[in-house]
């Protein structure tokens, strides 16, 4: 028997730890909870949890903005691991906390690596997850008190969607798909994305320990029934050179 060391590298955990201390969404409540049983009394130790489906590093299924879309828990398993093809917006998203990932950011990673394989996620790498310390910092909270934090274009979820069928997950390091400009204007890469099988990945870390190609993610989302979305363990496995 070959030992998973043989082809595997590393495996990089791309979730937050959940915590109520998580700045998460804007619009989400903290997650919150509380001791039911401890060792002392009881033997064992557990939790109590009250939290949203979208809290933490999570998944967006079809039915988060689709009329009849698919729950977490239809979404086919052999669609949870996938090909991760890492798109660096990092220079960009320094400069402009309202930077997207445009039509040309995906075809200029094709003419590097080929085109995008089969069963794939593209993952928007901002370095925002940096600024998860720090809850106004991670939210880009202005003078005016607006949000602004990276995403996708709407014009590159649209292209994908037609030119890139094979393309199952979109993912990103900050709090949303949609830059915070473009959530103000209707959530566009949310609506265009999530239908059929497609999903998104929110608040992810790590991914500059990712390769910009040639690794896989497997993402381990609760499977809730009737779930618009799900907490997620994400985690990136990087093969070993050949």
């Amino acid at each position: 028997m070959i030992g998973v060391d043989r082809w595997l590298k590393a495996v990089v955990d791309l979730s937050h730890p959940l915590s109520p201390g998580f700045p998460g969404h804007p619009s989400t409540r903290p997650p919150r909870a509380g001791t039911v049983a401890d060792l002392a009394h009881e033997g064992c130790f557990k939790q109590r949890w009250d939290l949203d489906e979208h809290s933490g590093t999570h998944l967006d299924a079809p039915a988060h903005f689709l009329e009849g879309g698919r729950t977490v828990d239809l979404l086919p398993a052999e669609d949870l691991v996938l090909c991760a093809a890492v798109v660096d917006l990092r220079p960009r998203a320094a400069a402009d906390p309202d930077a997207l990932v445009e039509v040309e950011d995906v075809l200029a990673w094709e003419r590097e690596h080929g085109e995008l394989p089969r069963r794939c996620a593209v993952l928007a790498q901002t370095g925002w997850s940096s600024r998860v310390g720090d809850r106004l910092a991670y939210h880009g909270i202005d003078g005016d008190g607006l949000p602004h934090w990276p995403g996708f274009a709407p014009a590159t979820a649209a292209f994908l969607v037609r030119e890139r069928p094979q393309v199952t997950a979109l993912g990103v390091d900050t709090p949303s798909l949609d830059s915070a400009g473009n959530e103000r204007a209707g959530c566009p890469v949310h609506r265009t994305w999530l239908h059929g099988r497609r999903f998104g990945l929110e608040h992810l870390t790590n991914l500059a320990a990712l390769p910009a190609a040639g690794a896989a993610i497997v993402v381990g989302a609760v499977s809730l029934a009737g779930g618009s979305g799900a907490p997620a363990r994400v985690l990136g496995l990087v093969p070993t050179a050949g």
